[in-house]
């Protein structure tokens, strides 16, 4: 391990906070003001369905906890705990109470670089010892912020970030050509099978 990497708790380099308290299922509300990060919106590429978010009214006494530009998002339920960095989300926006809010407290560690780092092999499997309950796991807020995040120099985070957005970037260049291909053999498949020929 790079002898200038240090070590810290979740909870110290971030402040954690659960989504917004609904009670109950969360009300549609189709021209409504305030619009909702689901679970199922979450995604390794980013916000999923952006332009078609849940859409609500909140009834509260004070102002909600409104998402912000690279604030991480993590999932609080499921057997999955994808976490996600939010590029400029729209405003009036809010989470489910199925996600946790990170938004980074301290300025050695890059939001993207923590994003990530969440994403790997030994986060995961901490999350996933974490998680509690048989049939609906959960995440408590308590096992979260006791999570060990590794914390390299800055230009070494922006490195790797770096090689992780290009990565991401060629894999859907890929599954892209792969969806054209598969098109492809429909349509030759297709005519062979109705005699026409290739």
């Amino acid at each position: 391990m790079n002898t200038l990497t240090r070590i810290a708790l979740l909870g110290d380099v971030a402040n954690i906070r659960q989504g917004h308290p609904f009670r109950g299922a969360i009300a549609a509300v189709p021209e409504g003001p305030v619009q909702v990060i689901q679970l199922k919106n979450l995604g390794a590429d980013g916000l999923q369905e952006r332009e078609h978010l849940l859409r609500t009214a909140l009834r509260t006494r004070k102002p909600p906890d409104w998402v912000q530009d690279q604030d991480v998002l993590i999932a609080a339920r499921g057997n999955h705990a994808l976490a996600m960095l939010l590029h400029n989300p729209p405003e009036s926006t809010v989470c489910s109470p199925h996600l946790y809010v990170l938004r980074v407290s301290t300025p050695d560690l890059l939001p993207a670089f923590l994003a990530w780092q969440l994403s790997q092999r030994a986060a995961q499997a901490y999350l996933r010892q974490q998680a509690a309950g048989s049939r609906q796991q959960s995440l408590r807020k308590t096992a979260v912020a006791q999570l060990p995040v590794h914390v390299p120099p800055v230009v070494q985070q922006r490195r790797i970030v770096s090689i992780a957005t290009a990565a991401q970037a060629e894999r859907r260049c890929l599954e892209g050509l792969i969806q054209i291909r598969q098109q492809e053999i429909a349509v030759v498949a297709e005519q062979m099978l109705q005699g026409g020929g290739a």
